[in-house]
């Protein structure tokens, strides 16, 4: 059984992207800090757990009181959760005791958190980035009234990205969940937006160390 792993972070401490290659929740136990990724930007307080799946890529940024966080397994996770656990101290004995079984009673949990609500217009990029993969990024910045440099700036502060970097990432997390399910290295290309093969073995090989035809599934 992979034991609970517990981390402390000090004061005004960051942490830049980065990717684990399993699955894994994230229990708060004390202090607090900001995780960013292409899902938004979550405020993780004491009693928050965050759960990633396989390869997600996040920064955190540790706040005035730095942290405290216990690491579970979570073998079943599909996606990025954000729970407010309802009795964290009852987790936590638990996660010490039985790390998997603890993840699995927190996956549970009903009530979850979303992250902090960006500017409508940095929304709205967003959905752009994806939707439009073929289109510059200055476009698409002045299609939401703003310039290119602001967008720039502002996609960095808030995602950790910018906007050619989260567009990357947006297409690499669908090509990820993808290959995970099982879908041929030709599906994944025509459903996350890349132009073709080559291009999506570059990106995800870079970011994984793995090529399509040999990526893990779930």
């Amino acid at each position: 059984m992979t034991p609970a792993l517990e981390t402390s972070h000090a004061a005004g401490a960051a942490l830049p992207f980065h990717r684990h290659a399993e699955s894994y929740a994230a229990l708060v136990l004390e202090g607090g800090y900001q995780e960013v990724s292409v899902d938004g930007r979550f405020a993780c307080t004491a009693g928050m757990l965050m759960i990633h799946p396989a390869w997600h890529a996040h920064g955190d940024e540790f706040g005035c009181e730095g942290a405290v966080i216990i690491n579970l397994p979570a073998p079943l996770a599909d996606g990025l959760r954000a729970i407010c656990v309802s009795d964290p101290a009852a987790l936590e004995k638990l996660a010490r005791r039985n790390p998997a079984m603890a993840a699995e009673a927190a996956r549970e949990e009903a009530e979850l958190c979303h992250p902090v609500s960006p500017a409508e217009w940095l929304v709205r990029l967003t959905r752009l980035l994806v939707n439009c993969p073929e289109t510059p990024v200055d476009q698409l910045a002045r299609r939401c009234g703003v310039s290119a440099e602001h967008a720039a700036r502002t996609c960095k502060r808030w995602f950790g990205l910018g906007p050619v970097q989260l567009r990357k990432e947006k297409r690499l997390q669908i090509a990820i969940a993808l290959l995970r399910d099982g879908a041929s290295p030709v599906e994944v290309v025509c459903a996350a937006g890349f132009s073709d093969q080559p291009h999506l073995t570059r990106l995800l090989k870079r970011a994984t160390g793995h090529t399509p035809a040999r990526f893990p599934q779930t």
